[in-house]
């Protein structure tokens, strides 16, 4: 069984490597550098015939006559765009306090007499350290000291920062904010008499209507976000039922002849379909190349073309764990790709595996698909046929996504890092005056789209989608976002058409909506209300027009705090690990909704194929336990669920459940795993429960303070993830070829019906129980109890 499929096994890996690492991003490239040459090439900035920066990567400045931008936690200068980095400080870490406070204290030494309200996105740190950004607020604050120090009219710089003021992307999205970099350099202008003052009025600040403690505009992102996924679910559902059965529709064509010639080069009879060991055997031969391929790719890409920084060799045991990472759909980083990977091993290795991790997922559930819609039959369809099938819906969405991201201004570009120079020099840690800023650049848009399109989540940056060269506006924050739940929602619907009625699969998406919503509700709610060790500073934390407002220690301005809130939950109820923000400093109750979403199980939208199976083990679950309380066998999708269904799916849960308890007590028992920590008190045990969940869960995201680049760790995060991926997705395969040979009964009175409120409503209650019951106690230990010190400490008021 195993010799034949290494055949397949091994071509496809070849020919889909090639596909998806070469030819893909180059057509990308090429149709990138020729629509948008400007954007492709990291948007760089031209002021009076020379280069001074890119217009979307902020610079430090220090000097008291031009504005300063956020503050930057990356080392050894601020704004050091060759490793982005953010401050990772819990919201009750005293070091974050003592930060905050030194830099009030600088704003009121170099502007004594200043005494408004300093709004918090000037005194707390930008994601990715390299914001470009500051809002309207803070950038009006600094205009006495600056028309002091350059003896200008306050009213022209009012004037002046109005001008430069970006507003909401389309009416809509993001915050309003001011460029710092564009901003000084038309102050320049402006003292050196090349520009006249604007004419137009200073930038007021407009009220701003909340409804129901949200701003009109955050509200309309929302429904918009809403309906829009709402609105594709059924033709994109309905579109992936015609590709996996084969039918004509939209791309068929194309589709059909990449299929029969990748199945020729394989010597694949697509007809000749497999039992369920046949198809675990498949997916584990085929997982072989995929892990080693990358393994080896970073321990040789020294030596290998497209590696302009001229990078050298990964260590074998992160080069171990980044292997696993990908192959698993999880992308975990522990490494800064800036400085770690060369564009080859981007493109040909880690992007090829967001590509393959996503298909395997796909294919799993497909299988357990034909398994509840077939009957008295003992296979579960062809695994090769069915992963090239889902590569062809992933590979024409990606192609689309990529020149929509690069036209917002996403890299894509084989050129090596572009340097260009500082407006305000500044000195490193050693006193050695800096006087450039070298920005790497790279195929970035090729592998954003399908690190988001296949819920995978890992960065071709250290901060991932903080990074304003990764998702550089608001409109290309909204469109990540929907790319996340694109395929998840979809599938819902595609899995209701297979097996004979949408509704079905409406009600499951529906069930996952339901448990999603509150808990978007909580994380905003908690990151509008601000930190209050700021309140006695002198902050202003209040969401406006001219400032986002709430706790902006690890956000951008361009999102500001909802679509930060939102990103989050979304990446983290969707396995894919993306982070626009640094979830290690958002406030406790935020930082519990990330965790307890992975902890459900990754079934709320989930990862594409993986999320929508891991919900259909909970389904099982819960129609037994109703069977249980009515006294009878109880049945789903027409079959009946027996004690082998209910063994495979109990064992499918624990899982899970066993390995994030389990390591997560390791760490803690052992000087290697404590060493890690970063912040301290139950924040520093919420970094280390929060890693081994996302590795267990195959996510990915991080409250990255924790120091994951050790031996401990790489093992520790790589065992969680491979476990957490295979053994989950043979379980699933056993349990649906445990399905197929039942017959289909046909429903009686005493069904629980499948597709009502009463089925969707029980279906939530069951998650929600055995998330709440198993990982409760943990919780108790991490956000729970950094939540009610604040409560005890009177920081919060209940």
């Amino acid at each position: 069984m195993i010799r034949k499929q290494i055949k397949p096994a091994v071509v496809l890996f070849f020919v889909l490597t090639l596909l998806l690492g070469i030819v893909y991003p180059l057509v990308v490239t090429g149709v990138a550098q020729v629509i948008f040459p400007v954007q492709s090439n990291g948007n760089v900035l031209e002021h009076n015939g020379k280069v001074v920066g890119s217009a979307l990567v902020g610079q430090p400045f220090t000097s008291k006559n031009y504005f300063w931008g956020r503050p930057s936690a990356t080392s050894p200068v601020p704004n050091n765009a060759g490793a982005s980095s953010g401050s990772n400080l819990g919201p009750n870490n005293p070091a974050l306090t003592d930060a905050v406070k030194a830099r009030v204290d600088a704003l009121h030494a170099a502007d004594p007499t200043n005494s408004q309200l300093i709004p918090v996105d000037l005194v707390t740190a930008s994601g990715s350290g390299l914001d470009p950004d500051i809002s309207i607020a803070a950038a009006l604050y600094q205009v006495p000291r600056i028309a002091r120090e350059r003896n200008l009219n306050e009213n022209d710089l009012q004037a002046l920062v109005a001008q430069q003021t970006e507003p909401r992307q389309f009416g809509i999205f993001g915050e309003p904010r001011v460029n710092v970099l564009s901003l000084n350099l038309a102050l320049d202008d402006l003292s050196a008499g090349r520009i006249s003052a604007p004419q137009q009025s200073p930038a007021q600040q407009n009220n701003q209507p909340f409804v129901f403690g949200l701003r009109l505009f955050d509200w309309l992102s929302l429904i918009i976000f809403i309906v829009i996924i709402a609105f594709l679910v059924v033709p994109l559902g309905a579109w992936m039922v015609k590709v996996y059965t084969g039918k004509p529709g939209f791309l068929s064509p194309v589709i059909d002849r990449i299929e029969q010639r990748f199945l020729a080069l394989g010597g694949i009879n697509a007809s000749e379909e497999m039992d369920w060991k046949q198809f675990a055997v498949s997916l584990l031969v085929f997982s072989i190349p995929c892990i080693l391929f990358v393994f080896f790719l970073q321990l040789v890409q020294q030596f290998l073309p497209l590696n302009p920084a001229g990078l050298g060799a990964v260590p074998w045991d992160l080069a171990l764990n980044t292997a696993v990472s990908f192959a698993t759909n999880t992308n975990w980083q522990a490494y800064v790709p800036e400085v770690t990977v060369s564009y080859f091993t981007q493109m040909a290795g880690l992007a090829v595996q967001n590509f393959l991790s996503a298909a395997l997922g796909m294919t799993v559930l497909l299988a357990l698909i034909l398994a509840f819609s077939r009957r008295s039959v003992s296979t579960i369809g062809n695994f090769w046929v069915l992963l090239i099938r889902s590569v062809m819906i992933l590979l024409p969405i990606c192609l689309v996504i990529s020149l929509v991201l690069v036209s917002q201004g996403v890299p894509q570009t084989f050129n090596g890092p572009l340097t260009v120079p500082l407006l305000d020099p500044v000195k490193d840690g050693n006193g050695v005056l800096v006087t450039t800023q070298t920005i790497p650049l790279g195929p970035v848009a090729s592998q954003v789209a399908i690190k988001h399109l296949g819920t995978n989540g890992g960065g071709f940056y250290n901060t991932n989608s903080a990074h304003p060269l990764e998702n550089p506006t608001p409109f290309s924050n909204f469109l990540e976002n929907l790319a996340i739940l694109f395929i998840p929602a979809a599938l819902c619907y595609t899995f209701g058409k297979m097996i004979g009625s949408g509704r079905k699969g409406i009600a499951l998406l529906m069930a996952m909506t339901i448990i999603f919503l509150p808990l978007a509700g909580i994380a905003i709610w908690s990151e509008l209300n601000g930190n209050p060790a700021f309140n006695a500073m002198g902050i202003d934390q209040t969401p406006g027009f001219s400032q986002p407002g709430g706790n902006m220690e690890g956000k951008e301005v361009r999102f500001g705090i909802v679509p930060s809130a939102w990103f989050s939950v979304v990446t983290t109820v969707t396995s894919t690990g993306a982070v626009n923000s640094m979830h290690d400093s958002f406030m406790p109750l935020a930082g519990f909704v990330q965790m307890f979403d992975m902890q459900l199980g990754e079934v709320v939208y989930g990862g594409v194929g993986s999320g929508l199976y891991g919900m259909l083990v909970f389904v099982i679950l819960a129609m037994f336990i109703a069977g249980l309380m009515v006294g009878r066998t109880p049945e789903l999708y027409g079959k009946k669920i027996e004690q082998n269904e209910m063994k495979i799916a109990t064992i499918i849960i624990l899982i899970p459940i066993f390995l994030i308890l389990t390591l997560t007590a390791l760490a803690l028992m052992t000087d290697v795993g404590r060493a890690g920590v970063f912040n301290p008190g139950p924040h520093g045990f919420s970094e280390i429960l929060y890693a081994f969940t996302s590795a267990s869960q195959n996510n990915g995201s991080a409250f990255a303070g924790l120091s994951a680049n050790s031996l401990f760790y790489n093992l520790a995060t790589a065992c969680a993830m491979f476990v957490g991926r295979y053994a989950v997705a043979i379980l699933t395969l056993a349990l649906a070829g445990s399905l197929v040979v039942k017959k289909i009964v046909p429903a009686s009175e005493g069904t629980l019906r499948d597709h009502r409120p009463l089925f969707i409503i029980w279906l939530v209650v069951v998650i929600i129980i055995i998330g709440a019951l198993s990982f409760l106690p943990a919780l108790s230990l991490g956000p729970i109890a950094e939540y009610m010190n604040m409560v005890a400490g009177g920081m919060i008021h209940v």
